[in-house]
């Protein structure tokens, strides 16, 4: 009889005797195994050396004494969370370099930083804290722990020190080292239940729950004092993942944005990798939602470093580690997952929170691994893709190639996990570069998860590629749905068909409004391929105002006839076509003030505003995007150099 949960592969009864003695577990060596570490490849070993001396060569910041009252009355997260993570940083680095180089090559900072993150009042970061004064700022009580994403991650990386460099610590910075953790992380985490990442209340689940679960169970494994203890803390987590499984949409993918995949889905792979060596039951790796999991990255990839970027998601990613990626194909026999992970550059940092030590070290001596690494491959790059529980279409013209168009649509609700008011929005990539895009998310700080959320600009549909009716963006809610939902793909075309008149709020009026986009392949007997937009609407009564709104990457161009305007940066243009006697054009350029967006988009973005001169209440248009630069010799170099180069 088929499993289906792993609680049916792990009970109680069988973990109790499965499980290793506490201490007993022992999934990577010592740095003082130097024939292990010794088979590091000489590229890689160079290539981290270099990253391990220059983060270690950072001045460390002290972390503010005031960080808590800050945030609670600026908002402002980064002062605190800048100097709280180069802590972390700088003990992957100190770790790393003691694995590659042996004992001794960096002891002091090892010794240095454990003591620092020790002495922390707190390890959970203020915009988590559940702890408050009298006058609401956030404030630690330090007999009362909160367990957030990240005093778990600390917990999962003191405990793989011990594991890994435990000879270079003295006794007395090791003892403060286990005491911590158990006291902060592994003993809130068994003995209290209104953790609402746990789900014990019916609570919706998202990468909190195993991002959290993929820390606190090796931490468990490595140093629960005792059997009993152990075993609490393993059945705990089996049951929450349980939950977070129920909660994950059946084709596996994650409506909070590509890079929380890799805290939601491969976090829960790390979980399935731990159970699995600690207790050599192997099942888990084939229950019907792990692979589903798996396929996400795949289907969110246009090419390169570009990524599908819906919700909070990163259009970029540039600290990945593909190494865990190319195990989860493998054990779950998903060869494009693993393929993918060939074609991905490994992490160009140490730098928490985004690169975890276990994640950074465990492909180091994964010789399957190394092996493929060297052999880059091509991504896989499917030719199309639905989604149906997470109203997600991707097509691109060719199958494999990434010099064509690609379009990648969304349906969904406006009460998904870190949202976006976006619903009916789309991406438009040319030869492997978004042109019509979906910004992203910038800084975070206290507005991002409060109830202003969509005033900030990205966030609002104004700022996404959708229509705006009498100044009326979308309104969050799981009720402002996508209905009437229609994937329809074939050999010639990929269609997503969707009414959005639900989105809106009541009083925009609207009774009904048909969306339907396309990606078209090129054939003899319909020309090239384009991808096209139709919208359909009928309203209460007429609108005041009524426009279609295009974010882009770069300043638009007039295009060679009327109605028709040349969209993205040189080497990646497409063409647009609109009905210019129904609708006139606004060309805007925002500056970008934020640090994370400008990384990826430069100092500037465009929209296109496409304003019906004569607004009514019932009404039809259909937009249209071909190739403009098909030429494998244009790569942009006619770009200013304003906008960052991410090919």
């Amino acid at each position: 009889m088929p499993h289906h949960r792993l609680t049916d592969l792990y009970p109680r009864e069988k973990l109790a005797t499965a499980l290793p003695p506490p201490g007993g577990w022992r999934p990577l060596p010592p740095a003082a195994d130097r024939a292990a570490w010794g088979r590091v490849p000489a590229s890689t070993r160079g290539r981290l050396l270099d990253l391990t001396a220059r983060h270690l060569a950072d001045e460390l910041p002290p972390l503010p004494a005031d960080g808590f009252t800050a945030y609670g009355r600026t908002g402002d997260r980064q002062r605190y969370e800048h100097a709280y993570f180069a802590r972390r940083t700088r003990l992957n680095a100190a770790v790393l370099r003691t694995l590659l180089l042996g004992p001794g090559a960096a002891s002091a900072e090892l010794d240095a930083v454990v003591r620092l993150i020790c002495a922390e009042l707190t390890w959970c970061l203020p915009a988590h804290e559940l702890g408050h004064s009298a006058q609401g700022d956030p404030a630690p009580d330090p007999t009362r722990p909160t367990v957030d994403l990240f005093a778990a991650d600390t917990a999962a990386l003191l405990a793989h020190t011990r594991l890994l460099v435990c000879d270079e610590l003295p006794a007395e910075t090791e003892r403060v080292l286990v005491r911590e953790v158990r006291a902060r992380v592994l003993a809130p985490f068994r003995e209290r239940d209104d953790w609402w990442w746990l789900g014990r209340s019916g609570e919706r689940l998202n990468n909190w729950t195993s991002w959290i679960v993929s820390n606190v169970l090796p931490a468990a494994l490595l140093l629960e004092e005792s059997a009993d203890t152990l075993l609490a803390s393993v059945s705990r987590a089996v049951d929450t993942l349980d939950r977070y499984l129920a909660c994950a949409p059946a084709d596996g993918g994650c409506d909070e944005g590509i890079w929380y995949w890799w805290r939601s889905g491969a976090s829960y792979f790390e979980c399935l990798e731990n159970l699995a060596d600690a207790t050599g039951e192997q099942g888990a790796f084939a229950l019907p939602g792990t692979a589903a999991l798996a396929r996400y990255p795949v289907t969110a990839h246009i090419a390169g470093d570009w990524y599908v970027n819906f919700a909070d998601g990163r259009p970029l990613l540039g600290h990945v580690e593909p190494g865990l990626l190319h195990r989860y194909g493998v054990r779950v026999g998903e060869p494009e997952v693993a393929q993918l992970a060939t074609a991905t550059p490994p992490a160009g940092s140490l730098a928490a929170p985004d690169v975890s030590l276990a994640r950074l070290v465990t492909p180091l001596l994964d010789a399957d691994w190394q092996s493929a690494a060297e052999r880059p491959g091509r991504a896989p790059l499917p030719r199309q893709r639905w989604l149906p529980d997470t109203e997600l279409l991707v097509a691109r013209e060719r199958a494999g190639d990434p010099e064509g168009l690609f379009l990648a649509a969304k349906g969904g609700h406006n009460d998904e996990f870190h949202n976006h008011n976006d619903v009916g929005s789309f991406v438009l990539a040319h030869r492997g570069r978004p042109v019509v895009i979906d910004l992203g998310v910038g800084t975070y700080s206290r507005q991002t998860f409060g109830p202003d959320r969509y005033d900030i600009w990205t966030m609002g549909s104004a700022w996404h590629n959708l229509p705006l009716v009498d100044g009326h963006q979308q309104a969050s809610g799981a009720r402002h749905t996508a209905r009437e939902v229609t994937a329809t793909l074939t050999d010639r075309s990929a269609t997503l068909s969707l009414d959005l008149a639900a989105t809106w709020p009541d009083e925009a009026g609207i009774e009904r409004w048909d969306r339907t986009l396309t990606l078209r392949r090129a054939a003899a007997d319909t020309g090239p391929a384009e991808v096209s937009v139709t919208d359909r609407w009928r309203l209460s009564s007429p609108p005041e105002a009524l426009a279609l709104h295009l974010v882009t990457t770069h300043p638009v161009d007039v295009g060679p006839t009327p109605g028709s305007l040349l969209l993205g940066a040189p080497g990646h243009r497409v063409l647009l076509g609109y009905d210019a006697a129904a609708f006139s054009l606004e060309a805007e350029e925002r500056a970008v003030d934020d640090a994370k967006l400008a990384s990826v988009w430069g100092a500037t973005v465009h929209r296109v505003r496409l304003i019906a001169t004569a607004p009514a209440a019932e009404g039809h248009t259909r937009l249209t995007f071909r190739a403009a630069d098909t030429g494998a010799a244009d790569t942009g170099a006619a770009d200013t150099g304003e906008h960052a180069d991410a090919d």
